[in-house]
């Protein structure tokens, strides 16, 4: 009904300026979020309110813009969001972990790759020498290098083959880690993180409506913060997703808004990383994002267990 009535009102006596926007309002927006935030997805997809970092290589890094002087704003909310676009034609994808906490800046110089992002969550342990180890199923190049029972965080996980996003599943953090090597005899490298956000299409966080403004602080901190994630489009092309937060120009999303994100991407699968802290995105020695470990204007990365990186193929 929704679509009816505008097309009603577009094929109407409505000006051409304004016909263009409800055509890019339902070209964008998916029909059951229109109700909530169909302001936000129009801001969201302006290529006028992104800038482009870098595109070569396969790779095209881009920012939902914040300025000095003006801040970009997103469900009610000053945001600042990356998005490495990946083809998979040209890059590959690669799963990496170290037995010692490394930045993703020093993992990406270590495999000699182009970009990555944070990977999975993980744990640190006192004995030996404050090993890292991944806190949900990580196998990487056929090997298991987490525990084979871990007390398990996740709830979804990636299968990498080939450097492409092979595919997407959710499964039961109770479930021993065969669960996941038996749906991922295809994929040398598969990591367990969550929760899912998007599968087949079909997204698995529901619109809520939040008063921000009245929130506590623990509510604030629980609910919206700093996020990473990976996706896929229908085309194959990879998305990996970074939102800054805990900042006065960053306030962080929760999971209904990041898989909204990614609907706007264009993207039917979408796993959420860990977050926080680890949050990062890099091209190169080049740290894009902002972490929230950082103060003024001093960025400062947090050493991770493990990361998705991407290289030339």
């Amino acid at each position: 009904m929704g679509i009816y009535i505008a097309y009603r009102f577009y094929s109407g006596g409505m000006s051409r300026l304004l016909r263009r926007f409800v055509l890019l309002l339902f070209l964008c927006v998916p029909v059951s979020a229109l109700a909530q935030r169909a302001e936000d997805s129009v801001r969201f997809c302006s290529a006028e309110n992104w800038k482009t970092f870098v595109k070569q290589d396969g790779v095209r890094i881009r920012s939902y813009r914040t300025g000095r002087d003006v801040m970009a704003y997103l469900f009610d909310a000053p945001q600042a969001i990356y998005v490495m676009e990946v083809d998979t034609a040209r890059c590959r994808l690669e799963l990496v972990q170290q037995a010692r906490r490394r930045t993703v800046r020093r993992l990406v110089h270590a495999q000699r790759a182009l970009a990555g992002v944070n990977g999975g969550f993980f744990v640190v342990h006192p004995e030996p020498k404050r090993a890292a180890v991944a806190n949900d199923f990580l196998k990487i190049d056929g090997q298991i290098v987490s525990p084979v029972s871990t007390p398990g965080w996740g709830s979804g996980a990636v299968g990498i083959a080939r450097g492409v996003a092979l595919g997407f599943t959710q499964w039961n953090k109770a479930l021993e880690a065969d669960t996941v090597r038996g749906w991922s005899t295809a994929s040398p490298d598969v990591m367990a993180a969550g929760p899912m956000l998007l599968l087949r299409g079909g997204s698995l966080h529901p619109w809520t409506e939040v008063d921000k403004p009245n929130l506590t602080d623990e509510q604030r901190r629980s609910i919206y913060a700093p996020r990473t994630a990976i996706g896929v489009r229908a085309d194959g092309t990879i998305v990996l997703l970074v939102v800054d937060g805990r900042r006065a120009r960053a306030f962080g999303a929760s999971m209904a808004e990041l898989s909204l994100m990614g609907r706007w991407l264009g993207l039917t699968d979408m796993l959420n990383l860990d977050g926080g802290g680890s949050s990062t995105m890099v091209w190169g020695r080049t740290l894009i994002n902002f972490p929230s470990d950082g103060f003024g204007i001093v960025r400062l990365e947090r050493p991770v267990a493990n990361a998705v990186v991407v290289l030339p193929r």
